[in-house]
């Protein structure tokens, strides 16, 4: 092997993801285009909440259909914590604090559920969730059936220049959150969520706390989807029930699906592409049945293609994009060192 091969080897492929994505942030900053710099704020968002459910199901193998309600309690948090007049960026803390503990309580029975029923009761945690969040909607100063208004981080340097700015801050953010996460799935903690989700029985002989593990899966995640409710509140500028939706929810599902279950990678790729589909979707589309039907049933057809992706990947692929790729790899791996042997024997 080369020596510029074992060094490539050597580099984390953690670090050639923040790497790619400044590389990416870099040219859509200079480009200084407001849609695409919109789009790619969207996706680094998507990713921090995709990244935090991939933790809770695919290295815990938690099932929870419960994020778009952990987003909730993190944008409503910082409503309520900017109207008492704390101030930037603590009202983050306070949402992603708050959105812990809504976790650990939805995550309960956790510790008796698995699989579809653990899912099911996730499902009752968000409409509670959103029970309250319509009630304080309603009630509370300011809001009303339009949601709350909150100052717009950067809005000072006009729209294109605040984006820009955004773009850079999220990130800063998310490069900090793959290397935390890669470092957390891959040290003492990981091992013991993915010998719960595979062997749970067997994870109590050999003497893991299970309880608290589950727990702090629940926690860790909801605190980051939390954060991310707060950083979407304040990128936007508003906060409505209506934002955190079950389709949400299933989005961001299908992010950990398409990408692949137990990858920090994978989680990257699934929000990327599922969050893009949208916006990419109507190019395409526009082609075969006319710009006014695409205008209107582009998100729709959004949704039938990455519903598609998920059948795709589940059935022929089960970990996902990053899964297919590393089969790749590995069949062209096998096929170069069966050409270079059979070089070899010819000579």
């Amino acid at each position: 092997m080369s020596r510029a091969r074992l060094l490539v080897r050597r580099v984390p492929s953690v670090t050639w993801g923040i790497a790619l994505l400044a590389v990416m942030t870099a040219y859509y900053v200079a480009e200084a285009s407001s849609f695409h710099l919109f789009v790619l704020n969207t996706c680094l968002l998507a990713v921090i909440g995709a990244v935090a459910l991939n933790l809770l199901m695919g290295t815990a193998g938690l099932v929870s259909i419960g994020n778009s309600a952990f987003m909730a309690v993190g944008a409503f948090t910082a409503v309520w914590a900017i109207k008492s007049g704390l101030p930037f960026p603590l009202d983050l803390v306070a949402a992603a604090l708050t959105a812990a503990v809504a976790g650990v309580i939805i995550g309960l029975p956790a510790l008796r559920l698995r699989g579809l029923h653990l899912a099911l009761a996730t499902l009752a945690g968000f409409f509670i969730v959103i029970y309250f969040a319509t009630l304080y909607q309603s009630k509370g100063k300011g809001g009303g059936s339009g949601g709350f208004y909150i100052p717009v981080l950067y809005q000072q340097q006009g729209f294109i220049g605040g984006q820009q700015y955004w773009a850079w801050t999220l990130l800063v953010m998310v490069s900090l959150l793959l290397i935390g996460a890669t470092q957390l799935a891959g040290r003492r903690s990981g091992r013991a969520w993915r010998m719960i989700r595979d062997h749970e029985i067997v994870a109590h002989t050999l003497a893991i706390p299970v309880t608290r593990y589950k727990m702090l899966a629940f926690a860790i995640s909801s605190a980051l989807i939390g954060f991310q409710g707060a950083l979407a509140a304040h990128l936007s500028g508003s906060v409505g029930v209506d934002s955190f939706t079950l389709g949400l929810a299933i989005a961001y599902i299908a992010m950990v699906l398409i990408g692949g279950l137990d990858s920090v990678l994978g989680a990257v790729i699934g929000a990327f592409l599922v969050t893009a589909l949208p916006t990419l979707v109507p190019i395409f589309i526009t082609a075969v049945v006319g710009q006014l039907k695409t205008a209107s049933q582009g998100p729709a057809f959004a949704e039938i293609i990455y519903g598609l992706l998920v059948i795709v990947f589940i059935t022929s692929s089960p970990q996902g994009i990053v899964g297919l790729l590393r089969n790749l790899r590995h069949g062209a791996t096998a096929w170069a060192s069966r050409r270079g042997r059979s070089q070899a024997e010819a000579a």
